[in-house]
């Protein structure tokens, strides 16, 4: 599994509302391995996170990026005006999944 992270901050002016109407992609892809969730900075609501949950491994990204790639610069044109330059992100292979409710031993 992977996952993919993008750091943003909303520009003045602009909420979230509007943020993903824009963000929101306009055609689906059977089998798309991603799950996203979006998070709002408790320090700055003009800050969002988005975490993709990617069920694929590393081989996989290079045709599932070129399958998505025209709907997925659509979405980055429609953003540019609404959110200023990335604050960070990437793209990560799980190494660990760990219950902390409970004890976990090394």
């Amino acid at each position: 599994m992977l996952i993919g992270t993008s750091l943003r901050r909303l520009n003045d002016g602009v909420d979230y509302a509007a943020f993903r109407k824009a963000w929101l992609p306009d055609e689906t892809f059977p089998g798309d391995p991603r799950r996203v969730l979006s998070a709002l900075s408790l320090d700055d609501p003009r800050e969002i996170l988005t975490c993709a949950l990617i069920d694929a491994g590393p081989a996989d990204i290079p045709a599932w990026m070129e399958r998505i790639a025209a709907s997925e610069q659509r979405r980055m044109d429609r953003l540019a005006r609404l959110v200023g330059p990335s604050l960070g992100g990437g793209v990560f292979q799980v190494v660990g999944d760990d219950d902390l409710s409970q004890i976990v031993r090394a």
